[in-house]
């Protein structure tokens, strides 16, 4: 498996488990289950913003440990053009939430990744051309159904990486044609 592919199918794994966490401890807090509606409303978005925060950033670290494992390592150019725009999208969804705009974070936080893949594409590889484009898809008609964002967030962040990651790893193995 090369280093792409197991990136992609990490990250995806990752936010599969987050969200899985994320739904329940929502729920919980909606129907009261395990006494987690006596939290404040305030230290409930601390904690599910924190558990999406930890996601990224062991994300990054498994991607850091991955890099560092291959003989080329990655420039500073590439790290820059993936961590700014990472972190001015973590600012653009603190702010939404801060404004209550809670209905629009999950649209934006998929079009926001998918254009952050569009950005690296020059560094990478062309095909996230493909994988960021659908993801700025799949943002825009999330726009339209705001009752399904939990399916919505499972496929850009967990379904979509993980078969983007399977492609990757099958192109790799296939034979190259002259």
């Amino acid at each position: 498996m090369n280093y792409r592919s197991k990136i992609f199918v990490l990250s995806g794994l990752y936010a599969l488990i987050a969200i899985f966490l994320a739904k329940k401890l929502f729920f919980n807090y909606y129907f009261g289950a395990e006494g987690s509606n006596v939290l404040p409303i305030n230290l409930f978005e601390i904690v599910i913003f924190s558990m999406a925060l930890l996601t990224f950033i062991l994300t990054l670290i498994t991607i850091s440990i991955i890099v560092k494992r291959k003989t080329n390592p990655v420039s500073f150019k590439k790290r820059f053009h993936f961590l700014i725009p990472s972190l001015l999208g973590w600012i653009i969804i603190f702010l939404m939430l801060q404004q209550n705009l809670s209905a629009i974070v999950v649209p934006v936080s998929i079009i926001i990744y998918g254009l952050i893949l569009l950005n690296l594409n020059r560094f990478v590889t062309s095909r996230l051309v493909y994988f960021g484009s659908s993801l700025i898809l799949l943002g825009i008609i999330s726009f339209f159904f705001p009752s399904n964002n939990w399916l919505f967030l499972s496929l850009g962040f967990g379904v979509f990486p993980i078969v983007f990651g399977l492609i990757l790893l099958r192109k790799s193995k296939s034979p190259v044609e002259s």
